[in-house]
């Protein structure tokens, strides 16, 4: 469980994200929940069961690289589309809110480093789980 450790601080600050916007009824935290808890558990069971279908076999086989990476980079888009998704409205809703020009400016060069943040995750989670040789 150690090696997704990182997901799963990925998946609570999303859902830290989430949970604590007032942006969303809290049905729709509810779904949103869900949806990543049960995105994280079928990630994790399926890697795990092509790791087991793998695992004493070397060299490592071609076909084990093939089918993880594949695997990795459809449940990336799982991961991100969606979160990607909940920032825009996040976003729009907060620059909807406030009222000054100057709270609107520094909101969206708020978007700098969350894209970055954004950017980068999506970087390591298919480098750090979808990487091959």
């Amino acid at each position: 469980m150690q090696q997704y450790q990182g997901f799963l601080i990925t998946i609570a600050l999303i859902l830290l994200i989430v949970l604590t916007s007032r942006y969303f009824k809290w049905w729709v935290k509810g779904i949103i929940t869900i949806y990543y808890i049960a995105f994280a558990y079928i990630f994790i069971t399926v890697r795990n069961e092509i790791n087991q279908k793998y695992e004493g076999i070397q060299p490592v086989p071609e076909a084990y690289w093939d089918e993880n990476s594949e695997w990795v980079y459809q449940m990336s888009d799982f991961l991100h589309v969606p979160l990607f998704v909940i920032l825009v409205y996040i976003y729009i809703r907060w620059i909807r809110r406030v009222d000054t020009a100057w709270a609107k400016v520094l909101i969206v060069l708020t978007l700098i480093p969350a894209t970055i943040l954004f950017l980068f995750s999506h970087f390591m989670f298919n480098f750090g789980y979808g990487y091959r040789p």
